[in-house]
This record gives C-alpha cells, sequence and structure tokens, in this order.
C-alpha cells in the first residue's frame, strides 16, 4: 500500500511549483466549501426535486443518504482515533514533497491523522444517495468528487490515496446499509409526511442540516474548539 501511495503522490507532486495559477485553482477547490460541499448539495437538491420515479422513493434514499453521511463522518473521525496518526504527506519528511504555491499552513494538519479521508466518506456517501436516485447523475457527481475533491486533497499533500480510497469505501457502505429497506422504510416515511405537513419548518431543518454538511460542520467544530473538545 505504500509503495502505490508514494507512487501516485511522487506523479502528482512533479507539477506542483510549476504553475502558480494552477496550483491557486487547485488550493482554491481543495479549500472552497463551495466547490466541495456547495456542489454536492446542490446535486444533492436537484435529485431531491428530480422529476422520473417515484419521488416519495427517491426522497427516501436521499434522506438515508444524510443519515449514513453523518454514520460515515463519525466513523472516519473514530477510526482517525483510534490507529496510529498517520503523518500527511506534506509533513513526511521522508517524500520531500513540494507544496504547491501559495498554499496556506493549518495547524489540524499536525493533529489530525490523513487516515482515513473525512472528505472522501462524507461527500462519496452523499454521491451514493443522487447514484440511487439517477444513474446519469451519480456518474457525473462520481467524475466531479473524485476531480475536483479527492485529487486535490492529494495534490496538496493532505491526504494519501488509500485514505482517500479507504473514505470513499466508508461513505457508500454506510448509506447502502441505511438504504437497506428494513432500515430505509423504518423511519424516512414519518419525516417525509412532517415535511410535506409541515413543509416551511421542515425545508428550513433540512437546509440547517445539509449547510452543516456541505461545510463539514466548520461551525460546531470551531465551538468545540473553542471548549477544548477534541474531534
Amino acid at each position: 500500500m505504500q509503495a502505490f501511495d508514494h507512487s501516485i503522490v511522487f506523479f502528482l507532486n512533479q507539477f506542483a511549483q510549476r504553475w502558480r495559477v494552477f496550483d491557486g485553482i487547485v488550493i482554491f477547490f481543495s479549500n472552497s466549501d463551495l466547490m466541495k460541499g456547495g456542489v454536492v448539495m446542490a446535486a444533492i437538491w436537484w435529485a431531491w426535486f428530480y422529476r422520473k420515479g417515484d419521488a416519495k422513493t427517491n426522497r427516501s434514499y436521499l434522506l438515508s443518504a444524510l443519515f449514513g453521511s453523518l454514520v460515515a463522518l463519525f466513523f472516519a473521525r473514530v477510526f482517525a482515533h483510534a490507529f496510529p496518526l498517520r503523518v500527511r504527506p506534506i509533513l513526511d519528511p521522508s517524500l520531500h514533497f513540494r507544496a504547491p504555491l501559495g498554499l496556506p499552513n493549518q495547524s489540524n494538519w499536525t493533529i489530525w491523522s490523513s487516515f482515513p479521508s473525512d472528505h472522501a466518506a462524507l461527500f462519496c456517501a452523499l454521491l451514493t444517495g443522487v447514484w440511487l436516485v439517477s444513474r446519469r447523475a451519480g456518474i457525473a457527481l462520481m467524475l466531479y468528487i473524485i476531480i475536483g475533491i479527492c485529487l486535490p486533497r492529494i495534490y496538496v499533500g493532505i491526504h494519501y490515496p488509500s485514505d482517500v480510497l479507504v473514505g470513499a469505501g466508508l461513505g457508500v457502505f454506510c448509506v447502502l446499509l441505511c438504504s437497506w429497506s428494513k432500515i430505509r422504510l423504518g423511519w424516512t416515511g414519518a419525516v417525509l409526511s412532517w415535511i410535506e405537513r409541515w413543509p416551511g419548518p421542515g425545508y428550513a431543518f433540512l437546509f440547517i442540516i445539509t449547510f452543516q454538511i456541505a461545510t463539514l460542520f466548520w461551525d460546531i467544530r470551531t465551538l468545540l474548539f473553542f471548549f477544548d473538545v477534541s474531534v
């Protein structure tokens, strides 16, 4: 696995510091909540109002994806704390990693393990929900997540490819499990009925949830850090 990780990191890193504009674009995609969670959540909301198929079934899959993404993100953080600290590529002196031009420093890179990727876990979980509603939209979103979210995280040295692959697998597994009919039908019907009966508070609540997921709960994590709670 180390040889696999290092070969891809070395390949991508040879392009770093060659073109400032290219480095800047990749860094922007790596850091931008709009280009990450914003785009993925736009796809979720598109799928929510998708007209083909049974709307109630489609929305039950999307609710399961939202819940499954939270489960995936939870286990990603548990695994990151439970397993030995894996130093990020940018901090590994043996790799002689060249940081892209303009890459800002972040203190949590030194205290958070790179394994697994919570970005891959979260966004691939949401991707699975879109995939269950529309295969074409799922393929398009999958390509975007690979190119626009996962590869930039590797390029800037935050994750190894195996971090991303394991995170992605975790996200897909959690949503498929939560989408199992015996689990999904047990609660999504009641939630959809509540939203249909009270659309104002229902959609306001979904907006808050999707906004927090799109930003990887940054506000909540910042608050926890303020109170010295490890997340």
